[in-house]
């Protein structure tokens, strides 16, 4: 691969392009010193864990994957410190060609330490590079590498102690003044010298490991691609199978409220799964950790789960895709996903009570280390061919919804898969098919004003004509009664906030004694019936409860 082909696929997908130059440096730099530590790690693990000193020499993926992480970060850097693209290759050849070819001190030790013939050829060599067509990656390895002085396990350890300083003089410059006088035991050298030499002791650890930079920054722009170019949506998964079989390309799910901490799903008016609760002694909100999967139909089209609760299996691959066992890793996905950003969130002083805030605020929290892991899980599923910008759309919808319904307590979901969008709303009308558990009436004259003792101010922002107001006054006084609160004193108007919606429904957020009440009857839904006689309005208002779950 060409060096300006990366130098553009790094610009290309660069997150931070549009920040300031001051953030952008500060994230290619402490990019760049962090996956120096990965390599170093992964090859010290490698050698320590893997195989020992006998398979020192044996690449595995994970140095392969880490050098090119190393190299996308020294791209970025370059691009930030230099008005002008910067030839990383090139002058880091000629800053050595200088230095084998100089007269000094320092040459002679170099020279010395050089095999003469080596020398030879890499000086002959460095006069005509980079060739006028641009060089590639292995013709800067190939080249480099006859500059090395030492070779095999102790150049290998040469890098690794060498890197960690290379990456402390970048950060060198960071340094307030002060420290900058006291601390005079690394170099002051300007940061392109100091990427040439990060990128010759990588090609150094690729050569003595077998690899080719070529291959190693290809598989870097697949791993980089994968994630921050997008293109097409991947295909449904269920595309082309019969429609019993298929996810509703559009489809609603409610959240409603049932008990302290307790909530349940509905899906066309019916219960969709099990009752949710948080499994926790705290309230961290886990028990609308089902939205997540909502959020990976949206965006990945998979959710073996769902599907179940559905109906929707496919037999011929029920037994891989949307069996047990797929399930079992989905709910994995979800607990890793969720576990990470609430380490994330504290680590950061972001929360102190878990669930509390948005986890994973901007794509940019989602590391890729989690993205591998997930793929990691599902390998050998039909979601594994998802691109990694997916899962992170996936990633980012789910923790805001996640979000909003920790918020609310209760809502809707909108999943739109010809768009790959997923929505929210608080208002919840599950409109089941259950059983009356107790009726209200309530009036309200046709040109009553919206009285703050009764509306609240979101209530009468919601009601913008006059037959709304009457409605909705008349509306929340039926519930009253059909609660069997209205001799209560003071009555409890503030303590249930209704949206009527379109024309029928009724969507009902309460609180303390009216959320009390609603409770001990099972109410999960509200049905309203208007009529208009003379100058009012009139409701009639039924209480509906699931058949399935009424008290005993």
């Amino acid at each position: 691969m060409k060096q300006s082909q990366y130098d553009a696929f790094v610009r290309r997908t660069d997150q931070y392009a549009k920040r300031s130059p001051k953030e952008r440096h500060a994230v290619a730099l402490y990019g760049l010193v962090g996956e120096i530590g990965s390599l170093v790690s992964a090859v010290k693990k490698k050698i320590l864990a893997e195989g020992g000193e006998s398979e020192w020499d044996q690449p595995n993926e994970e140095i392969k994957e880490e050098i090119g992480d190393v190299l996308w970060y020294s791209y970025s850097l370059a691009q930030v410190a230099n008005e002008a693209q910067f030839d990383i290759l090139g002058h880091d050849i000629a800053l050595l060609k200088r230095e084998i070819g100089g007269e000094n001190e320092r040459a002679e030790k170099i020279n010395a330490a050089l095999d003469s013939a080596r020398k030879d050829a890499f000086l002959a060599a460095a006069e005509t590079f980079p060739p006028a067509d641009g060089c590639s990656f292995d013709d800067y390895q190939a080249l480099a590498f006859k500059t090395a002085r030492t070779d095999g396990r102790v150049l290998l350890e040469v890098c690794l102690a060498l890197l960690p300083q290379l990456g402390a003089e970048l950060l060198r410059a960071t340094l307030p003044e002060i420290e900058l006088t006291l601390n005079k035991n690394i170099a002051d050298r300007p940061t392109n010298t100091l990427l040439g030499e990060i990128t010759w002791h990588l090609a150094a650890i690729a050569s003595l490991y077998h690899l080719s930079l070529d291959e190693i920054v290809a598989a870097n722009q697949k791993k980089v691609g994968f994630r921050a170019e997008r293109g097409e949506p991947t295909p449904l998964h269920d595309d082309g199978r019969p429609a019993h079989e298929q996810f509703p390309r559009q489809f609603d799910i409610s959240f409603v409220r049932i008990g302290p901490r307790k909530s349940r799903m509905y899906f066309k008016g019916r219960r969709l799964g099990d009752d949710l609760t948080d499994n926790a002694n705290e309230d961290d909100g886990y028990r609308f950790h089902d939205v997540l999967h909502l959020a990976l139909i949206a965006h990945l089209g998979w959710s073996p789960v769902i599907r179940g609760f559905m109906n929707k299996k496919r037999p011929n691959v029920d037994e891989v895709q949307d069996g047990g066992r797929a399930k079992v890793v989905e709910e994995l996905v979800l607990k890793a996903i969720h576990s990470e950003g609430e380490r994330q969130a504290k680590d950061s002083g972001r929360c102190s009570i878990a669930g509390t805030v948005r986890l994973f605020p901007e794509p940019s929290t989602i590391t890729f280390r989690l993205l591998k892991t997930l793929r990691t899980y599902v390998e050998g599923l039909e979601v594994w061919n998802n691109a990694y910008w997916e899962w992170e759309d996936a990633i980012c919808d789910g923790c805001a919804l996640f979000f909003q319904l920790r918020t609310h307590t209760r809502g809707t979901v909108h999943v739109d898969l010809d768009k790959r969008k997923v929505t929210f709303s608080p208002t919840v009308t599950p409109d089941i098919s259950g059983n009356t558990m107790s009726l209200g009436m309530g009036a309200a004259d046709c040109g009553e004003s919206a009285d703050p003792e009764i509306l609240s101010a979101t209530e009468r922002g919601w009601a913008v004509t006059n037959e709304a107001i009457g409605r909705t006054l008349a509306a929340k006084r039926a519930i009253i009664e059909a609660l069997d609160l209205k001799n209560v004193s003071p009555p409890p108007w503030h303590q249930l906030e209704i949206k009527l919606v379109d024309g029928n429904k009724v969507s009902v957020n309460a609180s303390r004694v009216v959320q009390e009440k609603i409770w001990s009857i099972a109410a999960v839904d509200f049905k309203a019936a208007f009529t208009t006689v003379s100058n009012q309005i009139l409701c009639t208002i039924a209480t509906i409860a699931d058949a399935g779950n009424l008290r005993k």
